[in-house]
């Protein structure tokens, strides 16, 4: 995937201008070049030292009627070129209103070579049934977990403690809901979900917080109806992949265009932490989907691979003072890296037992069979 560069400095490049031809300031090359084959040089220096934003080969969010909501839930045609993936990270903060030296939100992925370049092969990744069905149990404590703490591990218990979103309480009371599932109240169920969600799609502007609490309710309602075939919704819920998918992406790519503002390092750290979280929660879903469909395997291994998770897992459990002196003590206040990386990079002596239930969530979806204490 490419990066586009900012509007702050929009700039042709040098092919582009000597042919006349238009240029879609595509990073670290443009689409013209790219087809021809060209060296795609702007002359604006070196990238690295500027602002990288991801583009993403998707519509603007057109919400849908109400009824076309209840009957297809149908998405853009080229919602299957959505990439939430950031291939590549600049060095400044990804919660753009940062401005403190002290604060680095997401720190440079290192690569041994310039992928852009270069055809992108992924091998493919099979998933055992051991896993498959650990991953899935694990994603439906998420409902459970909503539904009696109001948190999950993509949700901070902090996140909307001043301000919660229409899409987060009515994800609560579903959850709360679905706990009390019976043969009796399944319609309700059904048709609550399927209101809830043609309610979003229904929404003509979304803040980027309300777009954050909208993919968090759509991740709830596809476990539930995805995983529970006594409600017989599989079939409606496999089709709307597509949807959060798209949400998915253009919620990944406004929370790099629209710079937001917090009372504090801690409140900020929140917010764009649940996002990431969010991100790799709802591919993660699509990726465990696949799985259940294609025998094993998983058909986002390149796009998970990619997305930045936190190295201190322990920041996400630590509340104000206590988060603020461990992020400072401790040098690592936001720094990222890459899934991928995270994965590799596991001792695997140490037991997995030890892990918050997201790392370990993740850990055990990628390298399951090579590790300890997961399973027992």
């Amino acid at each position: 995937m490419l990066g586009y560069i900012s509007s702050t400095r929009k700039k042709s490049c040098h092919a582009c201008v000597k042919s006349k031809r238009r240029c879609d300031l595509g990073f670290p090359f443009c689409k013209r070049c790219f087809t021809k084959g060209l060296n795609c040089v702007y002359p604006n220096g070196s990238v690295h030292e500027e602002e990288v934003v991801v583009r993403q080969a998707t519509p603007d969010l057109v919400p849908l009627t109400t009824d076309a909501a209840r009957e297809s839930f149908e998405v853009p045609q080229d919602s299957h070129n959505v990439d939430p993936a950031l291939l590549h990270a600049s060095d400044s903060s990804t919660s753009p209103e940062s401005t403190s030296s002290d604060e680095t939100y997401l720190q440079p992925l290192n690569e041994a070579i310039n992928e852009a370049i270069l055809p992108q092969i992924w091998e493919p990744s099979i998933v055992s049934q051991e896993r498959l069905v650990y991953m899935i149990q694990q994603l439906c404590t998420f409902v459970h977990s909503l539904a009696l703490s109001g948190c999950t591990p993509f949700i901070h218990k902090a996140l909307y403690k001043d301000h919660q979103p229409a899409a987060y309480q009515d994800s609560c009371s579903l959850s709360a809901l679905y706990l009390l599932k019976t043969d009796r109240n399944h319609p309700i169920i059904k048709s609550s979900i399927d209101a809830k969600i043609s309610t979003l799609i229904a929404s003509s502007t979304m803040s980027l917080a309300d777009h954050l609490a909208a993919v968090q309710a759509l991740t709830i309602y596809q476990i539930i109806r995805l995983f529970d075939p006594d409600l017989r919704l599989q079939a409606l819920a496999a089709k709307q992949i597509g949807l959060l998918e798209l949400w998915t992406a253009q919620l990944w790519k406004r929370s790099f265009n629209e710079p937001q503002t917090f009372p504090s390092p801690y409140a900020s750290w929140v917010f764009y932490e649940s996002l990431r979280r969010t991100v790799m929660m709802s591919t993660a879903l699509r990726g465990v989907w696949g799985c259940v469909k294609n025998g094993g395997l998983c058909p986002v291994v390149h796009l998970l691979a990619r997305l930045p998770m936190t190295q201190d897992p322990e920041l996400w459990s630590l509340e104000g003072q206590d988060w603020d002196k461990r992020a400072r003590d401790g040098q690592t206040k936001g720094s990222l890296v890459a899934y991928g990386e995270f994965t590799l990079s596991w001792n695997m002596s140490e037991e997995v037992a030890s892990l918050p239930d997201y790392e370990r969530l993740l850990l055990v979806a990628c390298r399951g069979d090579e590790l300890r204490g997961w399973n027992g």
